[in-house]
């Protein structure tokens, strides 16, 4: 399953992005650190399901290289500034007795997550470059 509609991949993350925080204040009703666990968890599960079923304009439905989060260079950029920004949020936010071990948890998260995109940048940015390269040398 492949979504390649830019309005269903936004109807998808808002419907996630609504049901992901109701949940967690359910669960965190009874137990803080189960509210922070299911946030981290669906967090997570929501970023793996996108970058693997979403697709850009043009691009094929196969299977993607593993590092490979986007279909292009920017989006990966925006979206590892974001989540890094997150963790900073987190770090620095998260100093309450109660929260103060999964605000951890989740800013090494967020990290990796935002590590993740970061390298997905770099690497769609160089293989860009590699395919102008070899397009402007090739005889015509």
């Amino acid at each position: 399953m492949r979504i390649s509609s830019p309005s269903a991949q936004v109807g998808t993350v808002i419907v996630a992005v609504i049901l992901m925080p109701m949940i967690g204040v359910l669960l965190a009703v009874v137990n803080p650190w189960w509210g922070a666990a299911w946030m981290l968890f669906a967090m997570t599960a929501l970023v793996l399901f996108a970058a693997r079923t979403f697709r850009g304009a043009g691009e094929s439905s196969a299977p993607r290289p593993w590092w490979q989060m986007t279909a292009a260079p920017l989006p990966s950029a925006l979206l590892s500034a974001v989540f890094v920004g997150q963790a900073a949020f987190s770090l620095f936010s998260a100093w309450t007795p109660p929260l103060v071990m999964s605000g951890n948890i989740g800013a090494v998260i967020l990290l990796v997550i935002g590590a993740a995109y970061a390298n997905s940048a770099i690497r769609l940015s160089r293989t860009r470059t590699a395919r102008r390269e070899m397009r402007s040398s090739t005889p015509r």
